[in-house]
């Protein structure tokens, strides 16, 4: 096959293998596992339609009630996948993403302890996306070096 030889290893894998853990690493999986929990109960209460959410949508923010629901959407599927760790980065990303949106639409509307809180979770969000990027790299850096030796 024409792109096997343009590969520097017959072997190339797409994931790879995971380091044991460090310390560290603990402190990130909860805050991630506590973001994945918050996000599904963001999603959830947007999905369910609860009367006050639905006001917010589309009373005070001027949003189509289908926005709502697909943020919903988005923020289930972004908590769910935050509890897994192939996933994680993209997953806090996404969800960094659906915070700044948050953010300035909570900007746009004056509300200030919904600004605080967005801020929070975009920050936590971001904390996981690089912790899991140096994660990454470590892991093809040490795949790289084996496959060397």
């Amino acid at each position: 096959m024409e792109l096997k030889k343009t590969l520097p290893n017959k072997n190339y894998k797409i994931m790879s293998k995971a380091l044991p853990s460090k310390p560290g690493d603990k402190k990130f999986q909860i805050i991630a596992y506590l973001l994945g929990a918050a996000h599904l109960i963001f999603g959830v209460t947007k999905l369910v339609g609860i009367e006050s959410m639905t006001k917010e949508f589309t009373e005070t923010w001027h949003f189509p009630l289908w926005f709502m629901y697909f943020v919903g959407v988005a923020q289930t599927l972004g908590g769910i996948a935050l509890f897994t760790r192939q996933l994680r980065m993209p997953a806090s990303l996404s969800m960094a993403l659906i915070m700044i949106g948050a953010i300035v639409t909570t900007i746009i509307s004056g509300q200030i302890i919904n600004i605080i809180i967005c801020t929070v979770v975009l920050v936590l969000c971001m904390v996981v996306f690089k912790h899991r990027i140096e994660q990454l790299a470590e892991e093809l850096a040490a795949e790289l070096n084996e496959n060397k030796a």
